[in-house]
């Protein structure tokens, strides 16, 4: 336990276990990451080169995590606010909790399961997502494709455009409707007669397809091992 931990290497690797701190500072230059238990605290970690970060489970009200190459891994996240980028890194997660940012430049963002509210973006990568519960979820892949799954209670809008989008028959959508754009479509919709204006889905994919399916709880599960 600490107050305010800071640690930096130029090579070789870092290994933080069962940490708590007020403030953790980690930066790397050339090394991997790797947060075994779980780390409390507000956290930054900064990878440059092709440091990769791994991490079981972060919890805490802020965290920012950026790789340059590497790999960005994370199984668990709970905080209230956190921002991981990577350049030209995937960005892999598990299950993560609160007000999620992830931005990749080159890399693919995979997320498990998503409670609460998501922003993802890529500019040459794809994107995958499983949605279990709401708050606002906006997906952008400039250049690539985009995966939506969802729990098939999930009430939601829906706003799904792309060069094609593929909804799932599966899918409940009520009130949906296609416009067909120059180069594309947008399809809107509701899934479970969702009232309020707070729980949104919007997925945009102006060069790739955006698809759109339920998938269970239980699903989700048997794809994280």
């Amino acid at each position: 336990e600490c107050d305010d931990c800071k640690i930096e290497t130029e090579q070789g690797t870092s290994i933080l276990q069962s940490l708590k701190s007020q403030k953790l500072h980690v930066q790397t230059k050339g090394g991997k990451v790797i947060c075994l238990g779980t780390i409390y605290g507000n956290i930054d970690i900064h990878a440059s080169d092709k440091s990769t970060v791994t991490i079981d489970k972060l919890q805490g009200s802020s965290v920012s995590v950026s790789t340059e190459d590497g790999l960005l891994k994370a199984k668990y996240l709970y905080t209230d606010s956190s921002f991981l980028s990577s350049a030209a890194g995937d960005i892999t997660l598990g299950s993560v909790h609160g007000d999620i940012t992830l931005h990749s430049k080159m890399g693919n963002i995979t997320v498990d399961s998503s409670s609460g509210c998501l922003t993802a973006s890529t500019q040459q990568g794809a994107v995958d997502v499983y949605v279990s519960q709401l708050g606002k979820v906006d997906l952008k892949a400039h250049k690539g494709s985009i995966v939506v799954k969802v729990a098939s209670s999930l009430q939601a809008h829906l706003q799904l455009s792309g060069k094609e989008v593929d909804v799932n028959s599966e899918v409940h959508v009520q009130e949906m409707a296609e416009a067909r754009k120059e180069n594309g479509v947008i399809i809107t919709g509701l899934m479970n007669q969702a009232s309020t204006r707070e729980k949104w889905i919007k997925a945009d994919a102006p060069q790739g397809t955006v698809s759109f399916r339920s998938q269970s709880w239980f699903q989700s599960l048997k794809l994280q091992d």
